[in-house]
């Protein structure tokens, strides 16, 4: 029996609108779905942990300013990272291993472990050189590991000596054998400075050990400026008593005979106005960089002056 064509078509738009309704209510069952599983993830717990505010390399003694927070899945936190409380048994330790900024600061991070070597803790393209104090002034034997210093060379360059900076912002890797400050016998402690250094660096301190006398001053590790000041001459033009010596007096006026008639006077001979060149202090041609690495990652990242484990870049990007 064959249905009329307008039966027909009516059957056929019903199934059609019956297709298109089922599509439409699939459509939103897999929307309400995905929706629901990203308001899941969503609802996920978080804990805060303690993380590098930016690269540090190893060797540097832990503080609030090296550290930030960051938030991580609770169920991708490591046991042994650190919360925001317990900061403070980081607080004056010695890092171990290089860290990048935003990596989780484990508590085995600043932990001892004898046997790993030394070189180990040195950050990529990093050199460590050992000088005795016999040849370095170690600042009274006051040094400690993690300590920064700046290192001044004195040496005679054209009958003159010249002191001026050598490398600023140097990081103390270990004082004789102690890598964690530990106390030492002996008169200052320890008979040797490890620095760490770039292989440049390294090179210059070696020529300067080989031609001058370097001295080293102790720096405070949030101070990143660099000074570009140096002297030259002896103690009194330093002291600036230096006098030059006296001479004839110089003629204001001097007369032109031509045969036997005086003429015209010339112009006024005068002394030299310009000053000589400053004996004493004077300016290097460019300011030289720190050698620290974590001073010049710190400036880079525009970190100077702030309390980083309050607001550090980590903590504004979990």
């Amino acid at each position: 029996m064959r249905l009329p064509f307008d039966r027909r078509s009516g059957i056929m738009l019903g199934i059609a609108l019956g297709a298109g309704l089922l599509a439409v209510w699939a459509a939103r069952q897999h929307i309400q779905g995905r929706i629901l599983q990203i308001e899941a993830e969503g609802r996920v717990p978080t804990v805060q942990r303690v993380v590098a505010a930016y690269d540090l390399p190893a060797g540097i003694r832990l503080g609030s300013d090296h550290l930030a927070v960051r938030s991580f899945p609770a169920g991708l936190a490591a046991s042994d990272s650190i919360a925001p409380e317990s900061y403070g048994m980081l607080e004056g330790r010695l890092l171990k291993t290089p860290l990048r900024a935003g990596d989780a600061v484990l508590a085995a991070h600043a932990a001892s472990d004898r046997s790993q070597p030394f070189s180990a803790r040195l950050g990529e393209g990093r050199r460590a050189i050992t000088m005795p104090i016999d040849a370095i002034n170690s600042a009274s034997g006051l040094l400690e590991p993690g300590d920064l210093i700046d290192l001044y060379v004195s040496f005679d360059h054209q009958h003159k000596r010249i002191t001026a900076p050598l490398l600023q912002g140097v990081l103390v890797l270990a004082t004789g054998v102690a890598t964690d400050g530990a106390e030492q016998g002996g008169a200052f402690g320890y008979s040797t400075v490890t620095l760490d250094t770039a292989p440049e660096d390294a090179i210059k301190l070696v020529a300067a050990r080989q031609g001058g006398t370097i001295t080293a001053l102790l720096r405070r590790s949030d101070d990143a400026l660099s000074t570009q000041r140096a002297s030259r001459g002896d103690l009194a033009s330093l002291l600036g008593v230096a006098q030059a010596p006296a001479g004839p007096p110089t003629p204001l006026r001097a007369p032109v005979i031509y045969g036997d008639k005086p003429v015209d006077r010339l112009a006024e001979l005068r002394p030299s106005t310009e000053a000589p060149p400053a004996a004493g202090m004077f300016d290097l041609p460019q300011a030289p960089e720190l050698v620290s690495a974590w001073l010049n990652a710190r400036h880079e990242a525009g970190l100077l002056g702030s309390d980083l484990f309050e607001a550090g870049p980590a903590a504004d990007n979990p």
